[in-house]
């Protein structure tokens, strides 16, 4: 019987503050939608794939160890990718602005497990821009890798297209989260008014709350009730009413 006492009361709070619930969530979603069309800069990314093979000395051509040592090289061709090596050069050639420590933080090696091909994806605010410098990176890491380790068999699979649709941000996503973020603070304050709330309701108020015993009680009357007292107490006013002018 608590129990649904308890939900009864938690749903008539939620009707009450009904109106602060939807205009707080309107509030978030209007303030989530205009980061992000307005505020947020879209990102976007390109991607080139990569394949080393490592130079070996064996008459027989290249054994699945060799291939499994490929595949265990691939985080170091990361490291070298993503070090000053590769990227000083990729920075003069690009004449670009952006140091070495941006370009790295922009640029993302993935593999899939037991390939020796490798993806280099780059994140820029321009698509095109994303494509230029991925086909830069691996360009540059084709020519220099030889110079650094003993590899010699280097191809790029495919070279980095710019890609027009963005990656970040997810507008449809944003503006749920925005929504839901706002209806989830509106019940909150909801719940935060109405535990302020003071303001005596019923006898449980007075009895539990406040530890006082109820002498008494008021009854509200309808519109209709109010009226069909009216109508009966007429005939006696109107009485009282005559007999006084006599």
């Amino acid at each position: 019987m608590e129990e649904e006492i308890s939900l009864s009361e938690l749903f008539n709070i939620l009707k009450k503050r009904l109106s602060v619930i939807v205009s707080l969530g309107l509030i978030v979603l209007i303030i989530a939608a205009g980061f992000t069309f307005f505020i947020a800069t879209p990102e976007y990314n390109a991607t080139t794939q990569i394949l080393v093979n490592r130079t070996t000395e064996s008459a027989e051509g290249l054994q699945l160890t060799d291939i499994n040592t490929n595949v265990q090289m691939i985080n170091t061709y990361k490291d070298i990718i993503k070090g000053p090596v590769i990227l000083n050069e990729v920075q003069e050639n690009l004449e670009t602005a952006l140091t070495t420590t941006e370009l790295s933080n922009k640029i993302e090696i993935t593999t899939q497990e037991n390939s020796q091909v490798f993806s280099l994806t780059v994140t820029d605010d321009s698509p095109y821009e994303a494509a230029e410098i991925a086909n830069a990176v691996a360009v540059t890491f084709q020519n220099e890798i030889g110079n650094i380790m003993n590899v010699e068999n280097v191809t790029i699979i495919s070279e980095a297209v710019p890609v027009t649709d963005q990656i970040s941000p997810n507008n449809p996503l944003n503006l749920v989260i925005g929504l839901l973020v706002g209806l989830m603070l509106g019940v909150g304050i909801a719940f935060l008014l109405e535990f302020m709330d003071k303001t005596v309701r019923d006898e449980r108020f007075i009895t539990e709350t406040l530890g006082w015993s109820v002498l008494g009680s008021v009854s509200e009357m309808s519109h209709d009730e109010l009226q069909a007292e009216v109508k009966v107490k007429q005939p006696e006013l109107n009485t009282r009413r005559t007999k006084s002018r006599v």
